[in-house]
């Protein structure tokens, strides 16, 4: 699967505080990347980051397109995450990573090497 080819980078993604907010909040309803900015308190460029992040994992994904009253298009984004499990047993990490209309990922990664 083509999404989950960095493991390692898909890990750092789901621990990223600012990175569960999003997927919290689109999972609600759909989101600008705006909206997410001031919700969250983040930097604007800072959110267009993360959303692009969580977009090229499929974690994320445009939901719609909408216009300003002044002509400018703008996403909507919504979670594609359904839920993920973390545990950690004797030196492995495990992450059970259910994404909408696939089968659960399993991730599993040893801390100390």
């Amino acid at each position: 699967m083509g999404m989950l080819m960095n493991r390692h980078a898909l890990t750092m993604v789901l621990m990223d505080e600012y990175n569960l907010k999003i997927l919290a909040a689109t999972a609600l309803r759909p989101m600008s990347v705006r909206e997410l900015a001031y919700k969250f308190d983040i930097p604007l460029a800072s959110a267009y980051r993360k959303i692009k992040e969580l977009e090229s994992f499929g974690l994320i994904k445009v939901e719609d397109t909408r216009l300003t009253s002044d002509g400018k298009r703008y996403k909507l984004y919504r979670s594609q995450v359904e839920n993920f499990e973390v545990s950690y047993h004797r030196n492995r990490l495990r992450i059970k990573l259910h994404i909408k209309w696939q089968e659960p990922e399993i991730i599993e990664k040893e801390i100390i090497t």
